[in-house]
């Protein structure tokens, strides 16, 4: 075997150890597609919110608002925490259609929730 060839299989080899070990942390869901886990970029960490009151009749504002930038469940999680942290609020959040539908039980602060989407390191659409 001649050097270059050589060189060329230990090129390949590092490549697929460094591709294995992302996959890894991507699937052990240490990371997550979109470069979460504990590397985070200056994203607030939010922590998981259960909402109690589940009841939609409780809740008679609403606000449904696009979020660009997710890729994953993991993506949706940390917007749905964010949101359901503001008091009075019941959000659910949909990957395949990026859309936010945030229930409240007083008038909703859009600015409060473009706020906190932003803060996890996600951004509302203004255009549909």
């Amino acid at each position: 075997m001649n050097a270059p060839t050589l060189i060329i299989i230990v090129a390949i080899a590092i490549l697929m150890v460094f591709a294995l070990r992302r996959a890894y942390r991507v699937f052990s869901l240490k990371d997550d597609c979109c470069g979460g886990g504990p590397k985070a970029p200056k994203a607030k960490k939010v922590a998981a919110v259960t909402v109690e009151d589940t009841d939609e009749a409780n809740y008679p504002f609403s606000l449904d608002v696009k979020v660009k930038g997710m890729t994953c469940e993991k993506c949706v999680g940390r917007v749905q925490n964010a949101l359901n942290a503001q008091s009075g609020t019941w959000a659910r959040v949909d990957l395949g259609s990026g859309m936010a539908h945030i229930l409240a039980k007083s008038p909703i602060d859009r600015d409060a929730v473009e706020r906190a989407v932003e803060d996890t390191g996600y951004y509302v659409s203004h255009r549909d």
